[in-house]
């Protein structure tokens, strides 16, 4: 039997076992670093924010919303699921499923779909919440997973991808990696490549591309190699977020490395050493990575030359980075929104927006930053 139920609920606080006494004794870890007086040139305005339930309910999973179209959707730990017009708040509709969430919000092609912790997905009618069909799996879906065109495709927490037909949940085909005896609690979402590839991140530090009609492997490669004497040492998860950038795939592993591979033949173009389970941005030029210890990163996507580090926001629990005009944006624990310039890193913009905390990564629609806080609150977040 696999050993994942021991592991994954390993916790992300595994990363802060010291921190926790997790073995009884003092709280040693590293403080907070305290916020200092900057010069404000952004600004940060709240355009608006609706309360959408308990939110991640101090569990701390990846419980990002969803944008498709006009409409965003949230999740809460709790099971409410909720769908609002995206650029007023107005809530649309909002069911309850009485069940607790592990993982979501995926949307599109007329559905929503969330999972929760018996290890069925539920599947909703993206226009007013209504159930349509649910699935038991062989374990929790802990991350978003991919809707493409007829194919649902769901990661669950034993190392499994699962390709379904979206019309009825009909396993079309399974793709089984395994997991290592210790693992983080999350996986990241797969993601599509070209309409024929789906990329996924494993807690190996492998990243495979199976194909989406077949699930067949085409590829795998070694984002990190596990290092180290202790199970707790050689933790490679690939937890946080991937990019695809043309035919280039961006990902980062905890206690390894951030690397571009080419998504057509698995080749690892540039590897660097980081350490990241909060997820990387992109623009232009440019990868943006919040670090282990909350360090904001800049890296060069050609080369991956390391450019900028911004560390005055240490061990402040940050959420992953996103990347908006000519700005860069992080939430932390305490709820403040920070923002960078995409230049130098340099902190020219504060904001508190939400009392609760912010633990998953924001998400960009044109010009607006949505924030979904831990509490329950979505708010939608103009920077000038």
């Amino acid at each position: 039997m696999k050993r994942f139920v021991s592991i994954a609920i390993v916790l992300i606080s595994s990363l802060f076992i010291s921190a926790c006494g997790f073995f009884g004794g003092e709280d040693n870890s590293i403080p907070p670093t305290e916020l200092q007086d900057i010069n404000d040139t952004a600004q940060v305005s709240k355009l608006w924010s609706k309360n959408v339930g308990v939110g991640v309910d101090e569990v701390m999973l990846n419980l990002k919303p969803a944008i498709v179209d006009y409409d965003i959707f949230t999740v809460d730990r709790e099971g409410q699921v909720t769908g609002l017009d995206l650029e007023t708040g107005n809530i649309k509709w909002q069911v309850e499923l009485d069940t607790e969430i592990t993982g979501g919000v995926g949307a599109g092609e007329g559905v929503v779909v969330v999972g929760n912790t018996q290890g069925e997905i539920i599947v909703l009618d993206s226009e007013n919440g209504t159930e349509l069909w649910r699935k038991q799996l062989s374990s929790v879906m802990l991350s978003a997973p991919l809707i493409q065109d007829q194919f649902l495709i769901v990661r669950t927490g034993d190392g499994r991808l699962y390709g379904l037909d979206i019309e009825n949940g009909a396993q079309l085909w399974v793709y089984d990696r395994g997991v290592p005896v210790l693992t983080l609690r999350g996986n990241s979402s797969p993601i599509i490549g070209g309409r024929e590839l789906v990329f996924t991140g494993f807690d190996s530090g492998k990243v495979a591309a199976v194909g989406v009609k077949h699930g067949r492997l085409l590829w795998e490669a070694n984002a990190a190699v596990p290092r180290g004497r202790s199970d707790l040492e050689r933790l490679v998860d690939i937890d946080a977020n991937m990019l695809l950038i043309g035919r280039v795939l961006y990902a980062v592993t905890y206690q390894g490395r951030i690397v571009a591979i080419d998504a057509l033949k698995g080749d690892v173009l540039w590897a660097k050493e980081m350490s990241s389970y909060a997820g990387i941005a992109a623009d232009e030029r440019h990868i943006y990575v919040t670090d282990s210890d909350s360090n904001i990163w800049a890296v060069d996507r050609v080369t991956g030359d390391l450019l900028w580090k911004q560390d005055k926001l240490a061990y402040r629990k940050l959420t992953a980075p996103v990347a908006v005009g000519d700005y860069v944006v992080v939430g932390d624990f305490e709820g403040y929104v920070h923002v960078l310039s995409r230049l130098d890193g340099e902190l020219i913009g504060r904001s508190k927006v939400d009392s609760d905390g912010f633990h998953v990564q924001p998400l960009i629609d044109a010009e607006t930053v949505y924030f979904y806080g831990n509490g329950g609150d979505l708010s939608a977040l103009r920077i000038n």
